[in-house]
C-alpha cells in the first residue's frame, strides 16, 4: 500500500517503448554479469520508502521484510505459517497485551548495538505520533503503548482486546523494528537508506534507477547464506525482465501470468518456470461521493455490466481465478460461490431508473499492459450498458498520490493492494476516516465499523472468519466495490538456485540457495 508521504521513484527502465525499455535494461543489468557469488534478481522499481511507517511498493515490501526484524513474521515455504524472528518467546494468552522477550545479541549494522526492547517500544509508538502522519497508523490505533520491562523483555498493552494485532500487522511488514538510536539520528524517518538494519543481508549500494546491493552482514550469527550479495535491478516492462533472464543477465524475476503458458512451452535455457498464487486482491473502486456515482443503482449497472471471467481470461491467461471479496480462496473468511454475474439487461435497467442514461465516467489506473486490456474490455463491456468509458492510464507516482483535490475527482479505478494472510488487514482500512487516503471508494457504515470491532476481537478464527464473509458482502452490496481476482504471478529462475519464497511468491533473501 502507499502512504500520503510515498511517491514512487521513476527507474530508467520505465515503459516507453518496448524496445527502449529491453535496451535500456539490458544496458543496467550488463554493468553486473559477472559479479560471482552474486544473486541478481529484477524488480518492478526502485524503493521509495524503506521507512516502515512509509512503505508502500512492492519493493519496499521486499526490503523491509528481508533487512528489518520483527517479533514475528511469516517464514518461506508452500504454507502460511507464522515463526518467530527476533522474539525468544512471544506470549498472546492475554487479548489485552502481548509479552514478549528478544534473543540477546541481535546486532544493528553500523555500530548501534543490540536490539533491544527499547527499540520495539520506539518502532511501534512512533506510529502514534500524529507529527509522524505515520502512512500505517490506522494498523496501530488499538495499540497504547509498549512497557519496556527489561533489556530484552516488554509487554505491548493494547485499548482493547485485538487478536488480529498479532497476524495482520506485527508479523507483517508495518510491525517491522527499528533501531531507535539510528532513526533518531536521521532525525525520526528515513527514505531509501536506512543507517542501520539486521540480518543476513545489509544494504551496501544503491545507485538509483540502476541497482541496489544487499550484501551479507559480517556481524551476523545466525544461518548461514549461500550467496554473497543480492543486486536488485529496477526493470518495470515484465517482458523485458523476461528478455533479460534470457540472455543470462538475471537470475531471478516474477512476470505476468499470462506469459505463463508460453514460458512453459518455450522456456529460456535454463529456466524454471512456476506459478505462485498471490494474495494481493484486484478491484475496481466506484467513488460513492462522486455526485456521478452516489445513486447506488448507478454503481450497481456498473458492477452488473462487466464480464469479469472474460478480463480475468485476457490479463491472466486463464490461471486466475474471479475473487469473491478480498480474502484469497484457501483463507479464513474466503466467501464462497458468490461471485458477481453480469447482467447487461439489468444494468441498462437500473440507469435508466436512475436517470443515469448516457452516462460518462473515468477509470483511472496504473498503465502497463495488463491494466491496459482489462480497461479496454470494461470499455468496451460499458458501452453494452449504456456507459462511456474514458480511460486515463497512468504511471504508479501519478496514480497513488492523492491531494484533496483528486480525492474529491475519482470516479472509477481499477488497482491492486498488497495481499495479507488475514483479511482484517485490509478492510480496516474502509472507515469514514479513510476517505481521501485510502478509502478511494468514500463507503462509510456505521454496521462495517461494529462488524471491524467484533473481528478484530474474535480470538476464535472461525468466528472471525465469518464476520469477514459478512463485511466483504457489505462491501459488494454497496456498489462501491466489483472484486476481480487475485493476481497470479509467473516465476523465472535459474535451475541453479532453489529460490526461497512465501506461499505468494514474495522472496525470502536469505532462504535462496544453491542447487546441488
Amino acid at each position: 500500500m502507499f502512504s500520503s508521504k510515498s511517491k514512487l521513484l521513476l527507474t530508467t527502465c520505465i515503459r516507453t517503448s518496448k524496445a527502449a525499455a529491453v535496451a535500456s535494461c539490458l544496458g543496467v543489468v550488463g554493468m553486473t554479469g559477472a559479479m560471482a557469488d552474486a544473486l541478481r534478481m529484477a524488480v518492478p522499481s526502485d524503493p521509495s520508502y524503506l521507512d516502515p511507517a512509509y512503505w508502500g511498493s512492492t519493493v519496499d515490501q521486499f526490503l523491509i521484510d528481508n533487512l528489518y526484524p520483527r517479533l514475528g513474521k511469516y517464514a518461506a515455504g508452500d504454507e502460511w505459517k507464522i515463526e518467530l524472528d527476533v522474539a525468544k518467546s512471544v506470549d498472546l494468552s492475554d487479548p489485552m497485551k502481548i509479552s514478549f522477550e528478544l534473543k540477546p545479541g541481535v546486532m544493528w549494522s553500523g555500530g548501534y548495538g543490540e536490539v533491544t526492547a527499547e527499540d520495539v517500544e520506539y518502532s511501534f509508538e512512533r506510529h502514534l505520533d500524529p507529527e509522524m502522519e505515520s502512512g500505517v497508523m490506522t494498523e496501530f490505533e488499538h495499540l497504547k503503548d509498549v512497557e519496556v520491562t527489561g533489556k530484552y523483555t516488554g509487554i505491548i498493552h493494547l485499548i482493547e482486546p485485538a487478536a488480529t494485532f498479532w497476524t495482520s500487522t506485527l508479523v507483517y511488514t508495518s510491525g517491522a523494528i527499528i533501531s531507535k538510536a539510528a532513526a533518531e539520528e536521521a532525525g525520526g524517518y528515513f527514505e531509501a537508506t536506512p543507517l542501520a538494519t539486521t540480518g543476513p543481508y545489509m544494504l551496501s549500494e544503491f545507485e538509483p534507477g540502476n541497482k541496489l546491493v544487499l550484501s551479507a552482514n559480517p556481524d551476523w550469527s545466525g544461518e548461514a547464506v549461500d550467496f554473497d550479495e543480492i543486486v536488485l535491478l529496477p526493470i518495470s516492462d515484465e517482458n523485458a525482465a523476461e528478455l533479460a533472464f534470457a540472455a543470462g543477465e538475471i537470475d531471478y524475476t516474477r512476470s505476468s501470468a499470462g506469459n505463463y503458458d508460453t514460458l512453459i512451452a518455450n522456456p529460456p535455457e535454463g529456466a524454471v518456470v512456476s506459478l505462485a498464487q498471490t494474495l494481493d486482491p484486484l478491484f475496481l473502486g466506484i467513488t460513492q461521493t462522486n455526485e456521478k456515482l452516489s445513486d447506488i443503482r448507478v454503481r450497481k449497472a456498473i458492477q452488473l455490466s462487466l464480464d469479469l471471467p472474460t478480463i480475468i481470461q485476457a490479463t491472466t491467461g486463464g490461471h486466475g481465478k474471479q475473487a469473491t471479496g478480498f480474502i484469497a480462496e484457501g483463507l479464513v473468511g474466503h466467501r464462497d460461490g458468490a461471485a458477481l454475474t453480469r447482467d447487461v439487461d439489468q444494468a441498462r435497467a437500473l440507469l435508466s431508473e436512475a436517470g443515469a442514461d448516457g452516462l460518462t465516467v473515468r477509470l483511472d489506473y496504473v498503465k502497463n499492459t495488463e491494466r491496459d486490456i482489462a480497461a479496454q474490455i470494461m470499455q468496451a463491456n460499458m458501452a453494452e450498458a449504456g456507459i462511456a468509458l474514458e480511460l486515463n492510464g497512468q504511471d504508479e507516482g501519478t496514480f497513488w498520490s492523492v491531494d484533496e483535490i483528486r480525492a474529491a475527482d475519482l470516479e472509477l479505478h481499477l488497482k491492486s493492494w498488497t495481499g495479507n494472510p488475514d483479511g482484517y488487514y485490509t478492510m480496516q482500512y474502509f472507515i469514514e476516516d479513510q476517505i481521501g487516503y485510502w478509502n478511494w471508494e468514500g463507503f462509510a457504515s456505521d454496521d462495517y465499523v461494529a462488524l471491524l470491532a467484533e473481528a478484530r476481537n474474535a480470538q476464535d478464527e472461525a468466528v472471525r472468519g465469518e464476520i469477514y464473509k459478512q463485511m466483504q458482502a457489505m462491501l459488494e452490496d454497496s456498489g462501491s466495490f466489483v472484486f476481480i481476482s487475485q493476481e497470479p504471478t509467473a516465476i523465472l529462475h535459474r535451475d541453479t538456485i532453489e529460490p526461497g519464497i512465501l506461499p505468494d511468491g514474495r522472496p525470502v533473501f536469505h532462504a535462496f540457495r544453491k542447487a546441488d
